[in-house]
């Protein structure tokens, strides 16, 4: 669980309570449109990074509220995701809503940076992606000097300072596929490797960590490696490549991100479909086109676009009516061959 320990809520019931008792919103769709239109960079932040900016006006009635939200990384289908649901939120609500993201995939000092210009700019509230252990910990507490509350959503570090975070919980994810994987799919026995984006990165161990704890209730499920598969498909697809061939008596590759649809690029070209399985997180197109077709057997969504939504949601309930701030558990989607065709990809 995470460090406030976790909520688990019904989203749709708490996205009601909020409209209704948020003061000025409005749920007649007049509200003006102040966030960035998807894909548009507007020039670049005092640090350099690519900015996505919206502003517009306040809907009549409500508080001047600015919210900056700083992402990780806009280079995924899963991370614009994450960014519609965030501007949506602005929109619905009727305020500004900017949303920027460092022009390299978690930068940490560009990031920081973009957090510094939000806090010089004013900005009443601020949403993050706080994957890293401790490197928030300084801005986050600056922004508290200043009065500007923090929250994190999608990835969460504990102890850094946020009010509350928004996503899922990661070791209960990743336990729960690695349940299905060892249990359902192969019978309780098998090596495995997983694969990581960034092996040391708090919320991909914790996954992996679930993963582990599931496994100690397979004695004949043996862990062989965690490989580091980077940010880039083609990359990913070459590091699996090499640790299959090192390794081929692995049953299974799990991975523990968005990229996981690497593995079932490998498995679909090497014609290992139903001989070495595959698992992942996220609903891509492609990860879920793998599980269509059998060259994967699971995937895991956790409502990128409801972190992105609700991290907006709660700056806003608090600046404009003192409420409190909470956790908000987005949960672990399971998605199989049995209820493939019924999901949209993010």
């Amino acid at each position: 669980m995470t460090k406030k320990g976790i909520l688990s809520l019904a989203l749709s019931g708490l996205m009601a309570a909020a409209l209704a008792g948020c003061g000025g919103a409005s749920g007649s769709g007049t509200a003006a449109d102040s966030t960035a239109s998807q894909g548009t960079t507007t020039g670049t932040s005092a640090s350099g990074e690519a900015v996505a900016s919206g502003s517009g006006e306040t809907q009549t009635g409500s508080k001047d509220i600015k919210i900056s939200v700083v992402m990780h990384a806009m280079n995924s289908s899963f991370y614009t995701t994450l960014a519609d649901g965030a501007k949506q939120a602005g929109k619905d609500l009727g305020i500004t809503v900017d949303v920027t993201s460092p022009s390299t995939a978690s930068d940490l000092d560009a990031q920081v940076n973009l957090i510094e210009s939000a806090i010089a700019a004013k900005y009443n509230g601020i949403a993050t992606v706080t994957w890293d252990p401790t490197g928030f910990n300084s801005v986050i507490k600056k922004a508290e000097d200043q009065g500007i509350p923090v929250v994190g959503f999608n990835q969460d570090a504990e102890d850094c300072g946020t009010k509350a975070f928004i996503g899922q919980d990661y070791e209960d994810a990743g336990y729960q596929l690695g349940k299905y994987m060892f249990g359902t799919v192969m019978n309780g026995k098998g090596k495995y490797i997983v694969a990581s984006c960034g092996p040391t990165d708090s919320a991909l161990e914790a996954r992996e960590a679930g993963i582990k704890k599931a496994a100690e209730e397979y004695p004949d499920v043996e862990y062989i490696d965690t490989i580091d598969i980077g940010t880039d498909l083609d990359n990913a697809y070459s590091v699996i490549e090499s640790a299959y061939l090192a390794h081929q008596d692995v049953n299974a590759f799990l991975g523990v991100d968005v990229f996981s649809e690497a593995i079932g690029n490998f498995i679909n070209a090497y014609g290992l479909t139903g001989k070495v399985y595959g698992a992942g997180f996220d609903l891509t197109e492609g990860t879920l086109k793998h599980v269509k077709n059998g060259d994967m057997q699971l995937t895991v969504g956790q409502n990128p676009y409801l972190q992105g939504y609700y991290s907006v949601m709660e700056l806003y309930m608090n600046l404009a009516d003192g409420a409190d701030f909470i956790d908000i558990n987005t949960g672990a989607q399971m998605v199989t061959a049995d209820n493939v065709d019924s999901v949209e990809p993010e």
